[in-house]
């Protein structure tokens, strides 16, 4: 069970990772910086709320769609933060079973 906390802020840590790399899949093709401006609707460009920036539970929540233009959010989206939070899970898991012995 103590392995529990660690596995779990790894995933929430790598969920992170994975909301900022898909800034950086959708904003480099087009030569757009990845820093300004901050997160935002491509369809509308409504900058969102704090909220509407939490790793997958957000694109859950919204039900994969812009609060405001209701243009849909593409799926890759969640695929990239649920793959990278359950990357840095099963790395933390298996750091910490290895430390055990």
């Amino acid at each position: 069970m103590k392995m529990a906390l660690p596995v779990l802020l790894a995933a929430l840590l790598g969920a992170a990772f994975g909301s900022f790399l898909n800034v950086v899949l959708s904003r480099l093709p087009r030569r757009e910086s990845v820093v300004w401006p901050a997160s935002h609707c491509e369809a509308c460009g409504r900058g969102l709320a704090w909220w509407e920036n939490i790793p997958v539970a957000s694109f859950l929540f919204l039900r994969g769609r812009c609060r405001t233009c209701h243009s849909p959010i593409g799926v890759r989206h969640l695929a990239v933060e649920a793959a990278t939070g359950v990357a840095a899970a099963l790395a933390a898991w298996s750091w910490e079973r290895s430390a055990r012995g």
